[in-house]
């Protein structure tokens, strides 16, 4: 859904590459993978590194060392797939392959490695639900969001869902901070809020 874009764009154009790859659009989804790993997507980069070592994106001519070099930001995170991946490429490659892959992977860490594209997104993200958070916090308060909630919907449980899927999204990044899920906090009691009045200093 469009609206998605909004607060993880990395998730969001991931989405339209597997649009344009399921239609053979090689082009389209190869300048959607790139966005998506601009917004810190390692699914994306982990899809790039393998599209270029195994050349198996009709119309994508095969580079290894260009391949080799996102399999290495993809693997950024530990995840243990992306690691094995990167691993095999390289044993499978020349020292002549690994030494361009080298280079290539540090003109890229530049913009997309996660020191860079991980605080991209994540400032991104703060700065977009903000505002929901805000709503949420009150209780009660509905919202619409165009391209994401067809109509409107709790703030509370809309921000649950963003969250989650942010925590998803950002798990495994180092260096930066996130807004964790919500929780509801209970209303105090009648006999809690009268012992507060009275625990005031008096002015």
């Amino acid at each position: 859904m469009s609206g998605w874009e909004r607060f993880l764009p990395g998730e969001y154009y991931a989405c339209r590459a597997r649009y344009h790859l399921q239609r053979q659009h090689p082009y389209q989804a190869v300048k959607m993978l790139k966005e998506a790993a601009y917004w810190a997507n390692k699914d994306a980069q982990h899809a790039l590194g393998l599209a270029y070592v195994n050349g198996d994106i009709a119309g994508i001519a095969a580079d290894r060392p260009l391949g080799i070099a996102w399999l290495a930001l993809a693997a950024e995170r530990k995840n243990s797939d992306f690691v094995r991946d990167y691993t095999t490429a390289v044993l499978g490659s020349s020292r002549s392959d690994v030494s361009q892959a080298s280079k290539i992977y540090l003109k890229l860490r530049k913009t997309y490695g996660d020191s860079v594209a991980g605080d991209r997104a994540t400032r991104r993200f703060v700065r977009e639900v903000e505002p929901l958070d805000r709503s949420a916090a009150v209780g009660g308060n509905m919202v619409y969001i165009d391209g994401l909630t067809p109509l409107p919907q709790g703030a509370f449980s809309l921000s649950r869902k963003i969250h989650k899927e942010a925590e998803r999204f950002f798990e495994g990044l180092q260096g930066t901070v996130t807004v964790g899920v919500l929780e509801r906090v209970q209303a105090p009691s009648p006999a809690l809020r009268e012992q507060y009045k009275a625990d005031l200093p008096e002015k």
